[in-house]
């Protein structure tokens, strides 16, 4: 039996916490510095904001180009 994860409290941002092990990673290292619904809210965010989950091309962005995305307000 497998059970959907609802760690974000956002339907769209647990289907890609359920099928992307990198968001769900990038997640819970989120979660060591913020309060968990953000944390785990936090890979949908950068789907949207950087267009990918790819972890080779997020390792590839410039890291100030990066930042800015992660640093943008809701």
């Amino acid at each position: 039996m497998t059970g959907k994860l609802c760690l974000a409290q956002d339907p769209e941002a647990d289907a890609l916490l359920d099928a992307h092990p990198f968001a769900l990673l990038m997640g819970m290292l989120l979660d060591q510095q913020i309060p968990m619904e953000l944390a785990f809210a936090g890979p949908r965010k950068i789907v949207d904001r950087a267009g990918t989950m790819d972890p080779r091309l997020i390792a590839d962005y410039d890291p100030d180009q990066f930042a800015a995305i992660c640093a943008e307000t809701p």
